[in-house]
């Protein structure tokens, strides 16, 4: 008889726990909220939404007729390398960060980066 005490002291102290714990997070929630980290209206900023990254890629693989899933692919294929930078170049300019782009497309941010200087580069020299 003692151990079905027991046991539901357990439950009853597990409940209590996931109830703080529910509490904790909607606390954190409310205060990231107020805070404005999760503005999605402000593009770029923390919480936008990654279908802008979407439409954003879709747009420049259009403009090239090209496919999202070529500039999003490993391909090292010429056609792709200067779509691809552009992607990359517009995403920044949404104030995504090197980081957020990179995992988007599955790279490393110093490719990123460095994908972006040439790109600014040759678009310099093109003027």
């Amino acid at each position: 008889m003692s151990e079905t005490v027991r046991s539901e002291s357990l439950l009853e102290m597990e409940l209590r726990h996931a109830r703080e714990r529910a509490e904790l997070i909607e606390r954190l929630c409310v205060e990231h909220y107020t805070a404005g980290l999760h503005d999605r209206t402000q593009p770029g900023h923390a919480g936008t939404p990654r279908s802008l990254m979407e439409q954003i890629t879709e747009k420049v693989a259009q403009q090239h007729q090209v496919l999202p899933s070529e500039l999003r692919g490993p391909s090292r294929l010429a056609h792709l390398i200067e779509p691809r930078r552009q992607c990359w170049v517009e995403l920044k300019q949404h104030n995504f960060t090197l980081i957020a782009i990179a995992r988007f497309f599955g790279r490393d941010h110093s490719t990123i980066c460095t994908g972006i200087q040439d790109y600014e580069k040759q678009q310099q020299e093109a003027v």
